[in-house]
Parts: structure tokens; C-alpha cells; sequence
């Protein structure tokens, strides 16, 4: 009797813990109830792998490459997938069109970018890199306006090309390449601060916000461009507070805001926060301790 009560229990444990998988339903189901769900996204991006399926695995690596928490966007299924060269040409291959060729393009101008500066060529190839750059923007923004409706990952490609290209224009250095600057950057601030719209809870949108933000600031020193950036740069803070990088971007902005005191405390790791407009959190400790 004892035997048989045993086996009917874990018989009952075996179909409850099936009735509870088939209503967790797939990734994709959990990512429309909640497009925050990044080990979901994760396994998703994983399934499509699995599947062969390169073009959807690729877009989903950099909606977590570029939305998602620290850790999330630099795992194997976010920003080192979208790195991956043979990744890039096995999406490449199907992507003819749509969202994922502005992801593409994105990718392959911050890459070539990042090469050239490696290279060490950027005097003799500034121009060229400006011109490379400025082509896949042209591709990425027809893809963009063939697209059904607005998709903030297809954005934030545009938002990130556009940062790109200003990095080729401060490497050029010329006065015609300081004077296309701030058009460069309020657009890739215009793209950016569409996606915290349809994105509010992503740390990325943000941050990719903040640094455009933060760039326009510089380029004449305006207090509002600051005020901005920085505010920007702590809603991705505390949306993401395991990320130590942002504390010591905070500081940073608060240093070339001349806000001493600010940026004192978060030399320090910051205080907790107490702005109402902020997501409340627990503060890991900073390494800066």
C-alpha cells in the first residue's frame, strides 16, 4: 500500500510538472506577455540557432545586445553573436530586406570602425570610412521605410549608425566633417529617444540615448544637452545597477557638467535613489568601494 501511494505521488508530480511546462508555453509566448523576459529572449535566440533559423536568431541577439542588462546583452546570445562574423553572413544570406539588414549594417560599420581605428589607418582612411558608413545608413534607412510599421530594433540600428558616423566625422576632423556633426548626432538622439518610447524599461535605449545626448553636449557645452544625458544615463543605471561601467559614466558626466559635488558622490558609487522618476532598486555595492 505504502509502495502504491509512492508511485500515484510522483506520478502526480510528473503531470503537474507537465501541466505547469505546457502552460509556460514557448519563449516567444512569455516575450508577449513580457518583452523584458531576457532568459526567454535568450532561449529564443538558442531555439533559432538550433533551428538553422540565422536571420531571426540574429535579430533577437541584438534586441539583447542593444536593450537588455549588462549581462544579458554581452552573453553569447547578444553582442558576441552579433560580432560573429559567420553569424553576420549566414543572416546576411536572407536578409535581403527589413529589420534584420538594418541590423547588419549596423553591425558592420561599428565594426569597420573598430578595425580601422585597431589598424591604426584612421589619417589615411577617415574619408573612405565616412563614405562606407554613410552608404550602409542609406541601406539601413530604406529597409526601415519598407517595413509594415516601426520596429524599435530596426531604430536603434539606424540610432547606432548614426553614432558611427559620428565617430568617422571626429576622426576626420576636417571643418566640413565638425560642422555635419551635430546633425549626425541629433539624429541618432531623434532614433534613440523613439525606442526609451517603446522601450521604457530598457537600460540600452537609455544608454545609446544618454550617449548621444552626451556628445551633443560636448560639441558647444550646452547644460541642458548635459542635465539630459545624465538623467538618461541613471534611468539605464537603475534599470541596470549591476553594471559598474554606468556609475563611472555618471561621474563622468557630472565631472564635464562641472557638477563637483554630484560627481563626487558617485565617484564613490553614487547615493541610492531617490528621484521619484527613477525605478527604485537595491544598490549592489560599487568596486570603487
Amino acid at each position: 500500500m505504502t509502495h502504491l501511494v509512492l508511485r500515484l505521488s510522483a506520478v502526480l508530480a510528473l503531470l503537474a510538472a507537465w501541466l505547469s511546462a505546457a502552460n509556460a508555453g514557448t519563449p516567444a509566448d512569455a516575450l508577449n506577455a513580457d518583452p523584458y523576459d531576457y532568459h526567454a529572449r535568450q532561449q529564443l535566440v538558442r531555439a533559432y540557432q538550433d533551428a538553422g533559423d540565422w536571420t531571426s536568431a540574429y535579430y533577437q541577439a541584438a534586441w539583447l545586445a542593444w536593450f537588455a542588462p549588462r549581462r544579458f546583452a554581452d552573453s553569447p546570445t547578444g553582442a558576441l553573436l552579433l560580432r560573429d562574423r559567420r553569424a553576420r553572413d549566414q543572416a546576411a544570406a536572407w536578409a535581403a530586406s527589413g529589420q534584420v539588414a538594418a541590423v547588419i549594417a549596423a553591425a558592420d560599420a561599428a565594426r569597420t570602425v573598430a578595425n580601422t581605428c585597431l589598424n591604426g589607418a584612421v589619417t589615411t582612411q577617415a574619408s573612405r570610412l565616412r563614405d562606407e558608413v554613410t552608404g550602409l545608413i542609406s541601406t539601413a534607412e530604406q529597409a526601415d521605410s519598407k517595413l509594415a510599421r516601426p520596429d524599435p530594433v530596426a531604430r536603434a540600428a539606424l540610432a547606432r549608425l548614426y553614432l558611427s558616423l559620428d565617430d568617422c566625422l571626429a576622426l576626420d576632423n576636417t571643418a566640413d566633417s565638425q560642422r555635419a556633426r551635430p546633425k549626425a548626432l541629433q539624429k541618432a538622439a531623434s532614433l534613440a529617444s523613439a525606442v526609451v518610447g517603446w522601450l521604457p524599461k530598457s537600460p540600452g535605449a537609455h544608454l545609446t540615448l544618454a550617449i548621444a545626448r552626451a556628445r551633443l553636449a560636448g560639441l558647444d557645452n550646452r547644460a541642458e544637452f548635459w542635465d539630459m544625458a545624465i538623467e538618461e544615463c541613471r534611468m539605464a543605471e537603475a534599470l541596470d545597477p549591476y553594471d559598474h561601467a554606468l556609475i563611472g559614466m555618471i561621474w563622468t558626466l557630472y565631472l564635464r557638467a562641472g557638477k563637483w559635488a554630484e560627481a563626487k558622490r558617485w565617484e564613490t558609487g553614487g547615493p541610492p535613489t531617490s528621484d521619484q522618476n527613477l525605478p527604485q532598486k537595491k544598490r549592489r555595492p560599487s568596486k570603487r568601494q
